[in-house]
């Protein structure tokens, strides 16, 4: 009676593990992947300066929904653009996104998630040709270094101002054209942080 009932726990340990991985699996990685009976995938290629760690695999967002990944990450040369990152993107249900996805689209390297996964972040723009099958220009991630070099431009021209400067010193306009881009900056960045 025990080896039996030991027999039974084992048999249904075991298929509880495999109904646990079927679950997982169809939670996870069939909407991930894109296996999705019926639809067809749509395919494009990002330009960029540098890959700015983007790889075979990483997330495309469009509009903050996972909608596909990074399928390759080649460099090759660009008639007279030069030596360019070449991004391969492959959107999982072609059909729902890509009448969204044109010409006029931001295509932008982004950091997303708690910790920073740098994906491609697509935000559909207005009317244009669609990009299935074209290459499209993407836009690097923010950098915050040079945000933080400009504030510290900004903050030592105002210091000097404060020091003793006349009214009307052009460094003073000059400050203030620097806080002016400064601000900009660390609003694109913080637009781009994951909410």
């Amino acid at each position: 009676m025990a080896r039996s009932a030991r027999a039974n726990f084992w048999v249904g340990l075991v298929t509880g593990a495999i109904v646990a991985a079927a679950l997982l699996f169809s939670v996870y990685y069939v909407p991930r992947k894109g296996i999705a009976l019926g639809r067809d995938e749509m395919r494009f290629t990002v330009v960029l300066d540098e890959a700015h760690g983007l790889h075979a695999g990483s997330p495309v967002l469009v509009s903050g929904i996972e909608a596909g990944e990074i399928g390759d990450v080649a460099i090759r040369e660009l008639g007279d653009r030069g030596w360019r990152v070449l991004v391969g993107v492959t959107v999982f249900d072609g059909e729902r996104f890509g009448p969204m996805l044109t010409m006029a689209s931001t295509y932008a390297v982004a950091q997303s998630g708690l910790l920073g996964e740098t994906v491609l972040a697509i935000a559909p723009g207005g009317a244009g040709p669609p990009v299935a099958g074209k290459l499209v220009d993407g836009t690097p991630p923010t950098d915050f270094t040079r945000i933080l070099d400009d504030l510290a431009v900004v903050s030592k021209r105002v210091a000097d101002f404060m020091d003793g400067r006349e009214p009307g010193d052009p460094n003073l306009k000059a400050s203030l054209l620097d806080l002016q881009a400064a601000i900009r900056n660390v609003r694109d960045f913080t637009a781009n942080l994951p909410r």
